[in-house]
């Protein structure tokens, strides 16, 4: 049994077959003006809440890279909108997430989010410098470790290659340093764009379930052909011996 799903590729064009059930379910959102500008337009509540982070993560790089206010102000400021993408996700995919049996998926990343949010507001509020020097480091550790649980927990390639991605932004950002919240978070936003924009490959715990379920059924099926073979053989021999002797 492979670990990931077999042939599938990692990122590919989204094709959405759903039925009214699973619809509802998924809470898709179709916004038709966007496929003028060639992208999907159709966005399940993952996508939607992987739009969302990617809104909330740009706000706050990129305000702090270019807006001159102060580290209070913007600790307030990246606090509410943390909290309110929180909620979100958690509306958008609880129902989900528990249906597909992958909730503790879900409080993982509300715990990576409220973590980073109770040190950044700590490092801001003490004045402690070593954090404030790598508060980039830190949200994009935060955001490697949630992509390398998420890629265990979906069995996906796709998510553990994003977490490659932040991890090597960690290296090349002293390269960069006077730019380094607007580079955290273009990355932090490209990735979760490409994500709500595109399918990515994942194996849930219950399409493996159904796999073993399968599994199982064949092997018994092919135990009892071999039982009834062994049956016949065994039928033509003694039929064969019988006529032999009263022949």
């Amino acid at each position: 049994m492979y670990f990931f799903k077999p042939k599938q590729p990692i990122l590919q064009q989204k094709k959405l077959t759903l039925n009214a059930e699973e619809t509802a379910l998924m809470k898709c959102l179709e916004v038709k003006i966007l496929e003028s500008f060639y992208l999907c337009g159709i966005y399940t509540c993952i996508d939607q809440a992987m739009l969302i982070w990617g809104l909330v993560s740009g706000i706050i790089f990129i305000s702090a890279q270019f807006l001159a206010i102060s580290w209070i102000e913007q600790a307030i400021f990246w606090s509410i909108i943390t909290f309110i993408g929180i909620i979100a996700m958690w509306w958008l995919t609880h129902t989900w997430t528990f249906v597909e049996k992958i909730s503790n998926l879900l409080y993982c990343w509300g715990f990576l989010m409220i973590s980073g949010v109770i040190i950044t507001d700590y490092a801001i509020a003490s004045g402690w410098g070593f954090m404030l020097m790598h508060l980039c480091d830190l949200w994009l550790t935060l955001s490697a470790i949630g992509y390398i649980v998420t890629g265990f927990m979906l069995r996906s390639r796709a998510f553990f290659l994003a977490a490659f991605v932040h991890l090597l932004t960690i290296f090349i950002l002293p390269w960069f340093m006077a730019w380094q919240f607007a580079i955290t978070g273009l990355v932090m936003m490209s990735n979760l764009i490409i994500f709500s924009e595109g399918q990515w490959d994942m194996l849930l715990p219950r399409e493996l379930n159904n796999h073993h379920t399968t599994k199982k059924i064949r092997h018994y099926s092919s135990s009892s052909s071999y039982s009834l073979s062994y049956n016949q053989i065994f039928a033509q021999v003694f039929k064969n011996i019988i006529l032999q002797v009263f022949t």
